[in-house]
């Protein structure tokens, strides 16, 4: 399929990838200066039919949503997913030398 899409976990919502239709290939910790706020996973995706799992806990209460990988944005190439998560560390409003913020392969 030669397709990949990038998983989100963070405190308040975490993305199971224990699926079969998706082959986790890295992962990586998102930093905002000595913390780690997110963790994000390129995958790769071997049926789009396939469901992921999204558990979310916010303000109290708990919500699991079924969510077709068709609807994830993807991309052509493991390279162009990762230039896509060097954009979020811009978009947090630094860049990816800040020291504040920073992506760190697992």
């Amino acid at each position: 399929m030669g397709k990949y899409i990038i998983l989100t976990n963070k405190q308040t919502f975490q993305t199971k990838v224990d699926s079969n239709g998706i082959k986790p290939i890295e992962s990586y910790n998102f930093h905002f200066f000595d913390e780690i706020k997110a963790k994000y996973t390129i995958a790769e995706v071997l049926n789009r039919d396939t469901k992921i799992c999204l558990y979310e806990k916010y303000e109290g209460k708990e919500y699991i949503n079924q969510i077709r990988v068709k609807f994830f944005e993807t991309f052509d190439s493991i390279e162009a997913a990762r230039d896509e998560l060097g954009e979020i560390v811009k978009a947090s409003g630094n860049d990816e030398d800040s020291k504040h913020t920073r992506l760190v392969k697992n």
